[in-house]
């Protein structure tokens, strides 16, 4: 799979199990002001579209989002990712740089739309013995009610790096259920479609089943959160399997657990 880039929190469940990768912040259509938030987060596997990114070892994320008037919103969001996936100068790691932006129009306080684009950007990696970078630039739309989100996300051009994958989309569902007030179950499915001759083995479904604590206002660590996701998918192991730099492989499609601690600010 040296010749495709990856197959994102897919969903925005959690950083870092996806994203996807960070979850959209926007100001109230009646809010002129601009809003900024953020994030930081240690995760024990960064997991795009249940597939691993930093070949099963952990890493640190974080991410900014601005909140504009009339429900625009941008921001940008970055991790640690491994060179074994995505071959680059770096000592063992590269970089993933998230830049997003888009809309959200409120139909009802329960029902929302949005819209807009993300584009992956990977400094200095190139897929080994050529100049085709990963970078990859995605649309989506997405409807959301209540806790339930329904996304459709496309690419407009080569589905990182892979030969004719222009078009390439992934479809997505995302459940975050607030079980208490701290405590929120989280699910998802989603499932990748990869266009091109040939690139139908990176076709795959990926599923995910979790819980998420957000320490009170009041307690010992207000703003922090801690994650817990069994993640799996059924990609084939002939595309989803990499080679270490020290040696050895490892399929990165499997089943594991996801552990993650956030603070936000």
């Amino acid at each position: 799979m040296k010749t495709l880039k990856k197959t994102l929190l897919a969903t925005a469940i959690v950083t870092g199990f996806g994203a996807i990768a960070a979850p959209a912040v926007f100001a109230d259509d009646a809010a002129p002001a601009v809003s900024i938030t953020g994030s930081a987060a240690i995760v024990s596997d960064y997991r795009f579209r249940g597939i691993s990114q930093n070949y099963k070892k952990p890493a640190l994320q974080t991410g900014i989002n601005l909140g504009l008037p009339a429900g625009f919103y941008a921001g940008w969001w970055g991790s640690m990712v491994s060179t074994n996936m995505y071959n680059s100068p770096d000592n063992g790691w590269a970089m993933e740089n998230d830049f997003f932006g888009g809309w959200v129009y409120k139909f009802t306080d329960d029902l929302s739309l949005d819209v807009g684009g993300l584009y992956y950007f990977y400094p200095g990696s190139e897929i080994a013995g050529t100049t085709t970078k990963y970078n990859t630039f995605e649309l989506h739309a997405a409807l959301i009610y209540k806790w339930l989100t329904a996304k459709y996300n496309v690419t407009t051009n080569n589905f990182f790096g892979a030969t004719d994958s222009k078009g390439s989309t992934y479809l997505q569902a995302d459940a975050n259920y607030p079980l208490t007030d701290t405590v929120t179950l989280n699910g998802h499915v989603g499932h990748q479609w990869v266009k091109g001759a040939g690139n139908d083995v990176y076709n795959y479904t990926d599923w995910l089943l979790g819980v998420t604590y957000a320490f009170p206002a009041g307690s010992f660590a207000p703003g922090w959160s801690v994650g817990l996701a069994y993640v799996d998918t059924n990609a084939k192991k002939s595309a989803y399997t990499y080679s270490g730099a020290a040696g050895g492989s490892k399929y990165v499609g499997g089943p594991g657990a996801v552990l993650s601690l956030t603070k936000s600010f």
